[in-house]
Formats: C-alpha cells, structure tokens, sequence
C-alpha cells in the first residue's frame, strides 16, 4: 500500500517541484521510502511514497522501469495472485529481479498490453507511462477499493491518490461541483467520476483511463458491478448452485471464502484482523483460524454502555479462536480529541460516523501489525442490510390496499418518540435487546412509505435529507441527471433485492464504506485489505439463489450457516449494529458543552 503521485505537461518541460509537494502531501500513505522520476525529457514526472508489505528489500522501490526499459509506473495497492501470473510470465521468457508484484504487473502490461489488468485479483490503483507511445495510462481495480483522483486542464495532466497531493500542487481551486454537492447532502457520499471539486475527477473503478499527447481521455471499462449482477451472464453458476444439496453449497461458498481470505494473507509484515464481533468480521477470523491454521491478531474498539458496543462479542470470537486479541474502549473526550483531523484525512467531506472510530482501530492495530484484514462487502453482497426486505416488503404491496395501512402506520410512526418504540421492541425482544439509531431508521421508513416506485422506496431508504430539506439547504434539484435512477434501472433482476444490492454495490461501497476505511487507515500508516472484495467470489456471491442471503432466519444467511461450523450456537443471534460510533448520544451527552459552544454566536 502506497501513495502515488504524478504529471504530464505536454507543452514544456516541467521542474519537480510540483510532484515532490504532491507526495509530501500524502506522506503518511508511505513513510518507508520516497522516490521521484523524471520521464518523457523532462515532460513526465512520477512520485511514490511507498508503505513496504511485499519484498521489504530496494528492488520494490518505485517508480519502477520495465525490464525492456519502455515503461514505468507508480503503483498503490496489491495484486495478490501475482505468483501465478509470474510464474506464467516466466513460462513465456520473462526474468524478474524482484519478488515485488510491482515488477510483475509491469512485466504483464509488456506481455499483454491493457487486457493485463483482467488477470489481476486484487486492490491496485496505477499510473503506467508508455515512453515509445508516449500515453499515459490511469488504472482502478474493480470495486474502487483504491483511490485515484485526476486533474486535467489545457495541456497538462496530473494525478494522485489522495486530492490533497492535487491541492499541494495548486492544481484544484475552490470551485465547488453542484450536482455533487446535491448527490452528499441526499446519501452523504459522492460517487465516481464527481467529487466535490469541480476541478478534480475520481476514476471509475474497473477502468483504464488511457492519454496521449492531445490530452482527449479514452475511457475502457474492463470490469462493472452491473455486469456481476446481470442474471444472463450468472445463469450457469446460479443453475448449479440452485441444484447443490444445502451442505454442498455450504461447501462451495466456504471454499470460495476461504481462497479469497488467504489471499489477504500474503504478505512479508505481520497482517491482523478488525474485529468486531458481528458476523463478517467473525466468519473471515473464524475461516483463517480453522481452514488456513492461523494464530490471529484481533483488534476492536468500544464504547462502553452504548448499545453501539460490541467489545464483548468480539472478545468471545476471539477467545473462541484463540486470538491474540487487543481492544480499547473509546471515551466521548477521546473520539473529540481526533475531530480536527477529520477534515484533513478526508479531503472532502464524509457523510459517515464511523471514518472516527476506523481512524482509531487503525491506530490500535499499527502498533503490533501493518496489514489489517476489513470485513467490508459481506452486507452488499450476501444481503446483510435490514432494508432489504423491509423495501421489498414494501414495494410488493404497491398498487394494493395493504399500502395505505402501512402508509397510516407511518404517518402514526412518525408522531412516535424514537425512544417509545425502543422501549417496546425490547418488551418485544427482550430486556437486553437493543436498536441502535432507531430514530433514523424510523424517519426512513416514514419517507420510504409516501413513495409509489421501487426507485423511490428504495431511494428514501439510502437517503439522509428529503427533497424537501435539501431545498431548504439550497444544494440543487433532486438527483440532478438521474445518475441514481440509471444506476439502479441498469438491472433487471427479477428479484427487488438484487437491484438493491447492486446499487449499493456501485455506488455506497466505493463513495462511502471503501472512501472511509482507505483514508482512515492510511491516515495511520496502515494497510487496510478486504477480503469479501474478491471478484471471482463475488461472482459466487451474486448467483446464489437469494433464499441463501435474505431469509426470515436471518439476511446473510449463508454466512450463518458458515458461522455455526466455526463458533458455538447462539452467538450471533442478535440486531445488526454496524461499525459506528454512537454520535448522538454523545452530542446529546457528555459532548453537549462543547457542541453548544462550537455552534454558538461567539464561536470564532
């Protein structure tokens, strides 16, 4: 895991003045080794800031020319198959120096041109300079789990992996885009190619943004979320899963897991694993420990009382395990104490909570290791969100009476405290049964229950502000462009849940959960790898039949399944909470003062 910097000034030869601010912006991406190139006679300029994991030794440094001396890159992430392609590399009279993946990745380029990068089973993002074409080639892995930000004016191109390497170099201005704008205050992201500035664009993951010496970009998608949920192309594997008895498809999916988590594995620094004792993170320690034989380093934060706490859960994963487990309880003063940075990790805002409490398992863990295993996609992928069949409940009842009774019943809702209803979902369920943010879960409801179209429901659901607030805001028109409603018309699965998924897959985990835990943890100097991001097992994943994922027994249902082969019954019978940080409570507690001061007249 890496900082990547760059330039192309296709009119005059440049200084490197400009790239070295770049890649002291972004320092903290790679504090081991810093390397900076002149190319194209003096045209061209790369910067790296290199965090090492694979071949500690000075053949990894970068940028790195290729052994025919025709090309160089710069190169932030991990392409984790890279033996196999290497050793079929070798097969065709490649030599390789290094045991680097960088080296392979541009030994595969040389062999196979851009068609490389579909060989390649890993997060990366890449900047490759042809010097006998003289194109510049911009490179993201499928699910945009590694950032790249790029700024192209008149005659000149540059790129970084974090916009403030961009800002360092004066390239970015302060012209805000409007359509993004309104597309953060409506889900509190923004999706690739927009961000926030109207100057800088994010590169589609899954694509190949190639330049020449006019500049004109020339996109080509090599991979796309939409063609992982199209029903055609999945139709053989779904036949066969839907024919395997239930511990046979257990079987496949577990093996499919397992290869994708061990994986992750490969490095040559300790690798540890966030923890937080819900079912994703469980399942990936549960599946190394037992089917992979490892001695797993664990770390969770917590927050004592609050119902967002699950210290205790993780505790007894990891004891299960026998984990070498490290967590720290997070006070409101703590947590306060780290909002300052927020704003410079970030580099524009992030609609998400829990960017703080990632920061800070981030920092637990980079004392004892330099890889940490996330659990993120589990929830997209194998139908872990509550709303899934909450919308589809719901959208099966449009055009019927049963909508106006639910329609009554929101309105009713509505009018209802928050803390009314959690008092009886835990008459209901149980004295210790808890809903964490039960509040914004009801508002949802309410919105999603005045809307007549699946776009709609599903929409008010995912939705932080309704139009009516974000007129109120002044931030635009409600998703101008239809950008959201393309995405989520791009399937047609028979099934409502797929096209939720799939939305969600596109668009929240890369604007928002990937964002998060890339700029957190490499804020820490840590790289954050994540397991259920595999394409080849999200292939699996997306042809199950969807009774293995949404299920009355439970969403997720396969992992379930998967857990009970590993952990003791019962564990896991409980509310999904999500990893965040009860915000609320603390503004409305013990950080009350200091939000009162920060808001009020005198506030400087």
């Amino acid at each position: 895991m890496c900082g990547i910097a760059g330039l192309w000034c296709v009119d005059y030869p440049v200084a490197d003045a400009a790239v070295r601010c770049m890649t002291q912006a972004i320092r903290h991406r790679g504090p081991d080794d810093e390397g900076i190139e002149s190319l194209g006679d003096g045209h061209v300029w790369f910067g790296h800031r290199r965090l090492s994991i694979v071949d500690l030794s000075a053949l990894g440094h970068q940028p790195m020319r290729s052994a025919d001396g025709g090309s160089w890159i710069v190169y932030n992430g991990e392409v984790y198959n890279f033996a196999e392609i290497r050793r079929d590399l070798e097969l065709r009279g490649h030599r390789f120096r290094s045991q680097s993946d960088t080296e392979v990745i541009l030994a595969a380029w040389v062999e196979w041109g851009p068609a490389a990068v579909e060989r390649f089973r890993g997060m990366f993002a890449f900047a490759l300079w042809d010097e006998r074409r003289r194109e510049l080639h911009l490179c993201r892995d499928r699910f945009g789990v590694k950032p790249l930000f790029f700024v192209r004016t008149r005659g000149l191109i540059a790129f970084a992996s974090e916009i403030k390497a961009l800002h360092a170099a004066g390239l970015v201005g302060t012209d805000v885009d409007p359509q993004a704008l309104a597309e953060y205050v409506q889900y509190g992201y923004v999706t690739a190619p927009r961000t926030l500035y109207a100057a800088v664009r994010a590169l589609n993951p899954g694509s190949i943004l190639s330049f020449g010496t006019d500049l004109a970009p020339r996109e080509r998608s090599y991979w796309s979320v939409t063609r992982l949920y199209d029903e055609a192309a999945t139709s053989d594997t779904q036949r066969e899963l839907a024919a395997l008895p239930p511990e046979a498809l257990l079987d496949r999916v577990e093996d499919s897991l397992q290869q994708a988590f061990a994986y992750r594995m490969i490095a040559d620094v300790p690798v540890g694993l966030f923890l937080s004792g819900g079912i994703d993170s469980s399942l990936v320690a549960g599946v190394l420990a037992h089917r992979s034989n490892l001695r797993l380093r664990t770390f969770t934060i917590g927050y004592g009382g609050s119902d967002f706490d699950e210290t205790a859960y993780a505790r007894e994963v990891a004891r299960q395990l026998g984990a070498e487990h490290t967590e720290f309880i997070v006070s409101p003063a703590e947590m306060l104490g780290l909002v300052d940075r927020v704003v410079d990790i970030a580099d524009e805002p992030i609609g998400d909570s829990s960017l703080l409490p990632t920061l800070m398992v981030s920092q637990l863990a980079v004392r004892s290791v330099k890889v940490a295993l996330s659990a993120d996609g589990a929830d997209e992928l194998f139908g872990g969100y509550a709303r899934y069949p909450v919308v589809r409940s719901y959208v099966g009842r449009l055009g019927s009476p049963r909508r106006t009774l639910q329609w009554l019943a929101a309105e009713t809702l509505e009018r209802v405290p928050g803390s009314w209803v959690a008092r009886a979902y835990a008459t209901v369920r149980g004295p210790d049964a808890r809903f964490a943010a039960i509040g914004d879960k009801l508002r949802k409801f309410v919105r999603m229950s005045r809307t007549r179209t699946p776009f709609d429901a599903y929409e008010a659901a995912v939705s932080e502000w309704d139009g009516a607030a974000r007129a109120a805001l002044g931030v635009g028109s409600r998703d101008a462009g239809g950008d959201a409603r393309r995405y989520f018309d791009a399937v047609g699965a028979s099934d409502p849940r797929a096209r939720f998924m799939h939305f969600d897959t596109g668009r929240y985990l890369p604007g928002d959960l990937l964002t998060k835990v890339d700029r957190a943890s490499m804020a820490a100097s840590l790289e954050a790898r994540e397991p259920f991001l595999d394409h080849e097992m999200a292939q699996l994943a997306t042809a199950l039949p969807m009774r293995w994922k949404v299920n009355p027994r439970g969403n997720k249902y396969v992992l379930r399944r998967l857990l009970d082969r590993h952990f003791s019954p019962g564990l896991f019978d409980r509310s999904k909470h999500g990893f965040s940080a009860p915000v609320a409570e603390w503004l409305r507690g013990p950080l009350r003062e200091a939000l009162c001061d920060e808001l009020s007249a005198t506030a400087v």
